[in-house]
């Protein structure tokens, strides 16, 4: 009799266990998450492109070419954009995967839009000659916002959130070796602005992390 009565209550348990699982009263839950469409992120930067070389005539050269100021700034801003907008949609499709979200588009998903409006300067901390070269070494800090909104099929904004990349406190610096005769300067801005660009991502990933989990998307569609 005692052996019928234990069975019967480890029988007892676990079918409370297994109904309690399939509540989601132990973090699971039998609500599949919902699909996300990614939208093509939005950004609008303004970057540090110093001209190469101390040469007068060939700095000129640079300003009155076809290439000219203007074409050669729009030329790093684009590629500065391009490479943070593919290290921030790799960073979340990665997150997505690791949630168990679906990236699907159909009329059923929500659609995810960030946008990141960054702007990076120069600060000079210091200027000398050195063994015929001029050495400038300096400081880069950022400053903006990043803004997501997750939007349900009908247009309707489910959440949103705002970073002020100021806060975010990316911080770099530069050394730029130039010739005092002739010649190509050496500058390492380049390799920094995409140091900064890996730090931003992943503070970004960090602070946003919590609202677009595969629990908090569940909790938005049922409000919703």
């Amino acid at each position: 009799m005692n052996t019928f009565i234990k069975h019967s209550a480890v029988l007892i348990s676990l079918l409370f266990t297994a109904q309690c699982y399939a509540q989601g009263l132990f973090g699971g839950s039998d609500t599949p998450a919902p699909h996300i469409t990614l939208a093509h992120t939005r950004i609008a930067a303004d970057i540090p492109t110093p001209l190469q070389g101390n040469d007068f005539d060939a700095l000129l050269a640079q300003a009155t070419s076809a290439e000219g100021l203007s074409a050669t700034r729009e030329k790093a801003i684009t590629a500065f954009s391009d490479q943070l907008r593919t290290k921030l949609e790799a960073a979340l499709r990665e997150f997505f995967v690791d949630e168990e979200v679906p990236l699907v588009t159909d009329n059923t998903s929500l659609t995810l839009q960030n946008s990141i409006n960054i702007s990076i300067v120069k600060q000079l901390s210091g200027l000398k000659n050195r063994s015929g070269y001029e050495v400038e070494r300096g400081n880069l800090s950022a400053s903006g916002d990043y803004q997501f909104s997750l939007n349900a099929p009908n247009g309707e904004v489910l959440a949103e959130k705002r970073l002020d990349i100021a806060d975010l406190r990316l911080k770099g610096s530069y050394q730029i070796k130039t010739p005092l005769g002739a010649g190509e300067a050496e500058d390492s801005t380049d390799a920094q602005l995409e140091k900064m660009i890996d730090t931003l991502v992943g503070r970004i990933i960090d602070r946003i992390e919590d609202d677009l989990e595969a629990d908090s998307l569940r909790d938005l569609v049922g409000r919703g």
